[in-house]
């Protein structure tokens, strides 16, 4: 008599199948979770956020010499917003409700920092949103004394002097000493360090400047 081969079919899965399928499983939870935390990692970092307002930071390009630029975006509890980069700590948003509740940006400036670096902007000298130093305005044929003794400064504005030389504060890149939300908003804090001599002005002065939102 020859043998029977006797099957027997289960309704369950059998080991190898289970396992096969769990670590499917745990491939696509990993995979996402990946995706997820690269997705965090890109665009802006939100460096502060409380029910104060929030404060984000992004990568603004580079000028000309190469030197990095940083935009910092405040945002109040209410909703207001202000952007400023390192940059001339210029203020290239300012979004305000009007009477009906829309927020509108009513600050003039660009998208892009070659907006602000390109020859034809400079020449214009708009100084939209920036910072002005060391002194605001014009200084008669770039000529003044202190203390009995005579200087002789940058004319960029033949035969005077504005706004602090061809170089002023609006056209340096200042360092963000600080970045949070306080008790009163978001805030942000900008130094910048201008070198006896600078645009023929004398000795070193230490800038610090402070937007609260």
């Amino acid at each position: 008599m020859g043998r029977k081969q006797l099957t027997v079919k289960s309704k369950f899965p059998s080991l190898f199948n289970l396992k096969t399928k769990m670590t499917k499983i745990l491939q696509i939870i990993t995979v996402t979770s990946l995706g997820i935390f690269a997705a965090c990692l890109t665009g802006c970092n939100t460096m502060s956020n409380t029910s104060k307002g929030t404060i984000t930071k992004a990568d603004f390009g580079k000028t000309p010499d190469g030197t990095p630029v940083e935009l910092y975006t405040l945002r109040n509890a209410k909703g207001m917003e202000a952007t400023i980069m390192t940059y001339g700590g210029i203020i290239t948003s300012l979004k305000v409700p009007d009477k009906n509740g829309q927020f509108g940006d009513v600050v003039l400036g660009f998208d892009k920092l070659d907006g602000y670096t390109s020859e034809a902007y400079t020449k214009a000298c708009p100084y939209f949103g920036a910072l002005i130093g060391r002194y605001g305005n014009r200084i008669a044929k770039g000529k003044f004394s202190l203390d009995g003794v005579a200087y002789t400064l940058a004319t960029n504005n033949a035969p005077n002097s504005l706004h602090g030389g061809w170089k002023g504060f609006d056209k340096v890149v200042w360092t963000a000493k600080k970045a949070e939300v306080g008790e009163h908003g978001p805030k942000l804090e900008l130094t910048y360090l201008s070198k006896d001599g600078e645009e023929g002005y004398p000795g070193t002065l230490q800038v610090t400047v402070r937007y609260t939102l």
